[in-house]
């Protein structure tokens, strides 16, 4: 039997694999980025444990994957412009990354892109960005929206069409560590729709001893505006003291998914997959909704799917 190919390394590509070796289908992941997880990455540097992408949840999202992946003690308290009742992880939203992949003992190509979907003799065939043709018995699509929908144009045309307009919020996140004192608590930004939310922790896990993080989303590109300079423009906002301790600032064009936020968001999805090729899955934030509970079902769900089909 040729083995399943997942395409994306994220939250669910990654829950997908972890289900295929449990039901012991052989696979393949491949990854574009040289790295696991999409935007979702974590740094320990200075004492800080800053997050490049996803930082901030609420309290009462579905946690109960937590435990199936050992960490129910992983959650530290975080504080916001909404006055939202926030948690993030301790050691960095990666912390779920790292333990997924742990164990997984597939094949795992990075740095390669696929073009295109197709079928030849009963077969699922994926044409790579480098020339060669795949052939696999299944396929997991767990890429964002605007690369899948390439994928798709051949085999099939109708679900590319819909998933051409999907649109992402431009969002660049920026942390900025502060010495206690330094930054006013609660910070205040004055109001501006080029700063959708903002967040801070001094959780003892995610700052050193007397300082805090403070997490910025800004509707801004760093291509068009120096990293430093963002965060300089930030430090002057809330008129904080001093200089930044520490500070990161990262931008992902397809982090911010803009149709999960619409009412019709899983009627319009569901209506997509359901033009998909037997044999087929997609699956990610971009289909499946924003949270990592969500996300991670979904990659198990497609894996049982697959497992389903594959059966004689």
């Amino acid at each position: 039997m040729r083995d399943v190919v997942i395409i994306g390394g994220g939250l669910s590509g990654l829950a997908a694999a972890g289900e295929l070796q449990r039901l012991q289908i052989p696979y393949r992941l491949i990854e574009v980025k040289k790295r696991l997880g999409g935007s979702i990455m974590s740094e320990a540097r200075g004492g800080f444990i800053l997050d490049g992408g996803a930082f901030a949840f609420h309290r009462d999202d579905d946690w109960t994957y937590l435990k199936e992946l050992g960490l129910t003690e992983s959650l530290c308290p975080v504080y916001d412009s909404h006055n939202r009742d926030l948690v993030a992880f301790a050691n960095g939203s990666q912390t779920v990354i790292d333990t997924l992949a742990q164990g997984l003992t597939g094949t795992f190509i990075h740095r390669m892109a696929v073009s295109s979907i197709g079928t030849l003799d009963g077969q699922f065939t994926l044409c790579l960005e480098n020339g060669l043709m795949w052939e696999a018995a299944a396929v997991i699509v767990a890429a964002p929206a605007r690369h899948a929908e390439r994928m798709f144009r051949t085999l099939s045309p109708e679900l590319s069409r819909g998933l051409l307009d999907y649109g992402y919020d431009t969002i660049t996140r920026v942390s900025i560590g502060y010495k206690k004192g330094d930054m006013p608590v609660p910070p205040r930004f004055p109001w501006d729709v080029a700063i959708p939310f903002y967040t801070w922790t001094d959780a003892p896990q995610r700052v050193p001893p007397e300082h805090v993080l403070l997490n910025v989303g800004v509707r801004m590109l760093p291509k068009a505006v120096a990293a430093e300079a963002i965060v300089q423009e930030l430090h002057r906002e809330i008129k904080a003291q001093g200089q930044p301790v520490i500070s990161r600032v990262d931008y992902w064009a397809d982090a911010d998914p803009l149709p999960p936020h619409l009412p019709n968001f899983k009627a319009k999805m569901d209506t997509l997959k359901q033009l998909l090729p037997a044999g087929i899955r997609l699956v990610g934030s971009d289909y499946d909704g924003l949270g990592f509970a969500e996300r991670i079902v979904a990659g198990q769900n497609a894996a049982q799917q697959i497992g389903a089909y594959l059966q004689p």
